[in-house]
């Protein structure tokens, strides 16, 4: 395979080719990047990105890495794309005053707080918004817009058509994943690994819970596997987009991104290829590749990483589960056909999909399990002994005879290595830099050897003098041109002296000669000047990216936690605004003297009602319910809630199309109207209730790990934030001292008791189910792990829920909570019924109030404090 990128830039393009962006998880994986083609790599810095379990690279080695990619023309994007806790963020301030410093091209992100300030600190580094922003429409688009972000990667759930309308009516880039692994989870709203294994998927060290066998309770009774497809139901198949590209293509993304920071570099190498020939071809006229080569490059793909392939939301795939097996298996290569035993080893008759020779791994899908093995020898059929066999012949594969007892006719086959590819793929040459060269050899004059970088397609339209500058280098030998007295130096020897550009990073695509006849220089001479040209444009091309250190001091900044304008009256109006607000405690934080406030999280209004009549000074509830509270039948019921005094909260959908969102606007405007608040789990959502002038309040699913991100939406207009659910007490002091030092006079709050909602999910999980009349709405439907923990699942339209198996209950240590500066306690009560949200409201009404209760503990549910005493 060769890595040779074809000059297709003069040509006349039928659409702008976007940028492929590869995995960089180490240095072979950078190395592996350039081979393929790659236009871009993203890397990650210990563990402050969202793959820990990468080698990645450390801030010490970071700037050798950019200077390798930068001479081979590749651009460098920092991965950050981690929520931060307080006290990391001076850390993370340092990384990436080295990287700045280093050149980094752009800084990937997933924290708003760090994306603010390094827009304050930095405002000529770009700054991308991760698609662990989940951000799936165009408002949060603007929201992070509008804080500096200058590329945003959105949710992987969009499809082109909703891609597109956002390119369209955006003024940011947009960036989408193409290829690789899939998260079954919206991407920045998964906590099923850190609940189960103290492992943050957000903070990139997921354990990968969703790769492992579940099996279906639904009302007690178990679910035949064959109903859902296997044992490994929300197990994601691999993304792969190379047969719809020229879809993807049209919508007009800037960048397409390709997953695999913990994959080989042999992986990265061969999908950058596929990817950046693809491109080329489709952005070039009468270029455009056939449905058989873009299914070659997949099959080939294929064999270096595979659990399935999904052609992905993006291209209208729902389905993108592979419950069939869960791990890497490879390229399907055929079904035994017979099997013949021996001693020494198994010999299993297969007819050939794809070609093979001994020595390649194979994997087998027996009765019980996935086996590996490799091929020791392949026989044909008339029992001659060979190295390979080509896709088609029947032969005989030898494999270890232990592996081959559990092998039985009608086993599926498939080729986990192939070494003649991997070997190809390891030998491939790196990228180069196209270069012309103009040579000056005049009698009596110096040698000189001018080079210049060849312009590429986003540099064509944005020449100046600087750019002159920096791609191009001259050098002039001391040698003074000679006449030949023998045998004269021919333009040919000249040509050929300049074009060998060796272990350089360029690739000579001209060379001009200006040369008397009859003169002679020496081979020396030639080389010398042509290395020396070479190295100060590489010198040149180093220099460019490269700044100064600012050395930030995060105290310096504390200014951007502070109510900018208005804001801070408007918070405070907000707190005192909705429909029977109690008024205690407002104003800047007090700890000793402020008042602890309950709220409930409810699903119905009977519940709503229950909890208010139990003592909830706020209740959230689905928006979907603000038309019936406002009907006329339902007077006496918000009499109910302003007697006691109940602020009420109209909760906005976690995730919201921009059809949805759209959708919601006038209902918006409704609640806005009649004086209520709304609560926000996205960023389009917060975006919206700031355009129509509501306070809100931020979801704990936006990640707040920070009192920077925390002030980030008290100036978006919330009067009252969730902190996350991943931080213990003494990180939630750290925020609310940080606040409280800043002035800040919005609301902190926590959940102290429900099932933490562990994943949602595009995927229609239960739709089989469903489907056969095998689950009604009012079914219990559980997902059952191997050690027997159960996780609640809801269907919420086409989309599905996944609820921890644990309640969490921190009752005993509510007294404790006022010191740590929280203003509200939550409870998440959507998953219980009415009886129970009066019964576990007034219990801890009653714990607020310095009263010594216990809660009655519900049959067979088992309890959990949460992160609150370890964290992540």
């Amino acid at each position: 395979m060769s890595a040779k990128i074809p000059d297709i830039y003069a040509k006349n393009l039928i659409c702008t080719p976007p940028e492929i962006l590869s995995p960089a998880g180490d240095h072979e994986g950078l190395l592996g990047a350039i081979k393929g083609g790659a236009d871009a790599v993203y890397l990650g810095i210990g563990e402050f990105n969202a793959r820990q379990g990468a080698k990645n690279f450390t801030i010490d080695d970071l700037e050798a890495a950019v200077d390798l990619a930068h001479s081979h023309g590749v651009r460098v994007y920092l991965a950050l794309n981690i929520p931060l806790k307080q006290k990391e963020l001076q850390h993370v301030l340092d990384i990436v005053d080295r990287a700045y410093a280093a050149g980094i091209d752009a800084v990937i992100l997933q924290d708003l707080g760090l994306l603010r300030l390094l827009n304050e600190i930095y405002p000529d580094l770009s700054l991308h918004a991760s698609t662990q922003m989940t951000i799936h429409n165009k408002e949060g688009v603007d929201f992070v817009a509008g804080l500096g972000a200058k590329r945003v990667i959105v949710s992987r759930e969009l499809t082109t058509a909703e891609v597109k309308d956002i390119v369209d009516n955006s003024g940011v880039d947009i960036e989408v994943f193409v290829h690789g692994a899939l998260c079954y989870s919206y991407s920045g709203k998964c906590l099923f690994s850190s609940f189960l294994h103290d492992r943050s998927a957000n903070r990139g060290a997921c354990a990968q819970p969703c790769r492992r066998r579940y099996r279906f309770l639904v009302n007690g009774r178990e679910i035949d596997e064959k109903y859902v497809g296997g044992s490994y139901p929300i197990s994601c198949a691999e993304l792969s987009t190379l047969t719809g590209l020229e879809d993807i293509i049209k919508t007009g993304v800037v960048s397409l991104k390709i997953e695999g920071r913990m994959k080989k570099p042999e992986y990265v190498t061969a999908s950058a290829a596929a990817y950046k020939a693809a491109v080329e071809k489709i952005c070039t006229p009468g270029e455009k590749p056939t449905r058989a080569e873009l299914e070659a490059g997949e099959a080939e793909l294929a064999k270096l990483f595979y659990r399935g392939f999904t052609r992905g939301f993006i291209l209208g795939e729902k389905g993108v589960s592979h419950s069939k097996y869960s791990s890497n298996y490879g390229a399907f290569l055929g079904k035994v056909l017979d099997i013949s035993r021996s001693r020494g080893s198994t010999k299993l008759t297969v007819r050939l999909e794809e070609d093979i020779q001994v020595k390649d791994g194979i994997s087998i899908f027996t009765r019980e399990r996935m086996l590996g093995s490799a091929v020791t020898g392949i026989v044909t059929i008339s029992g001659e002994h060979v190295k390979s066999a080509k896709k088609g012949e029947k032969v005989g594969l030898e494999i270890s005879s232990k592996t081959g007892r559990a092998v039985q006719r009608g086993d599926e086959l498939y080729l986990t290595t192939d070494t003649q590819l991997l070997d190809t793929l390891q030998k491939a040459k790196l990228k180069t830099l196209p270069v012309s060269l103009k040579v000056k050899a005049r009698k009596g004059e110096q040698f000189t050897v001018e080079i210049r970088k060849e312009d590429k397609k986003r540099e064509a339209n944005e020449k100046d003098s600087k750019t002159e500058e920096t791609s191009s280098a001259e050098f002039a030998d001391d040698y003074i041109v000679q006449g030949a007295e023998k045998a004269p130096t021919t333009e040919e020897q000249i040509r050929k002296a300049m074009e060998s550009l060796g272990d350089t990073p360029f690739e000579a695509v001209s060379v001009e000669i200006e040369a008397d006849e009859n003169i002679f220089i020496p081979v020396g001479v030639l080389k010398n000047t042509r290395r020396k040209a070479a190295d100060l444009l590489l010198e040149k091309i180093l220099k460019t990216n490269k700044k100064e250190q600012k050395c930030p001091d995060l105290e310096g900044f504390n200014h951007l936690c502070s109510l900018e304008g208005d804001a801070g009256s408007k918070n405070e109006a907000a707190l005192i605004s909705s429909v029977g607000m109690k008024k205690e405690g407002r104003g800047l934080r007090d700890t000793a003297s402020k008042k602890l406030l309950l709220s409930v999280e409810v699903q119905n209004i009977p519940s709503l009602l229950q909890a208010a009549s139990a003592g909830a000074d706020i209740a959230y509830i689905p928006i979907s319910f603000f038309e019936v509270l406002m009907s006329p039948n339902s007077a006496d019921r918000l009499e109910d809630l302003k007697a006691e005094k109940t602020e009420l909260v109209f909760r906005i959908p976690r995730i919201t199309h921009d059809r949805e969102l759209g959708g919601l606007k006038p209902l918006l405007e409704k609640v806005r109207d009649a004086g209520f608040t709304v609560a926000c789990s996205n960023l389009g959502a917060s975006q919206l209730a700031k355009k129509l002038s509501i306070p809100f309040v931020a979801q704990k699913d936006l990640n707040i790990f920070n009192a920077f991100t925390a002030s980030t939406f008290y100036q978006a207009g919330a009067y009252r934030v969730t902190l996350s659910s991943e931080l213990n007490l003494s990180e939630i002091k750290n925020v609310c001292e940080t606040l409280q030092a800043c002035e800040v006079s919005g609301q902190t709050e926590v959940l102290v008791y429900g099932r933490e909602l562990m994943l949602i999910t595009e995927n229609d999980l239960l739709k089989p189910l469903v489907d056969r009349k095998m689950i009604r709405k009012e079914s219990e439907v559980l997902l059952v792990d191997q050690s027997g923990s159960e996780f609640p699942v809801q269907r919420l339209g086409t989309r599905t829920l996944i609820y921890n198996s644990k309640v969490l209950d921190m009752l005993k240590y509510v007294k404790n909570m006022k010191g740590y500066g929280v203003d509200v306690l939550r409870l998440d009560l959507s998953l219980n019924t009415p009886t129970e949200v009066k019964e576990i409201t007034k219990v801890y009404k009653q714990a607020i109030a310095g009263e010594e209760v216990k809660l009655k503990p519900a049959r067979g549910i088992e309890y959990t404090t949460g992160h609150y005493f370890k964290g992540v």
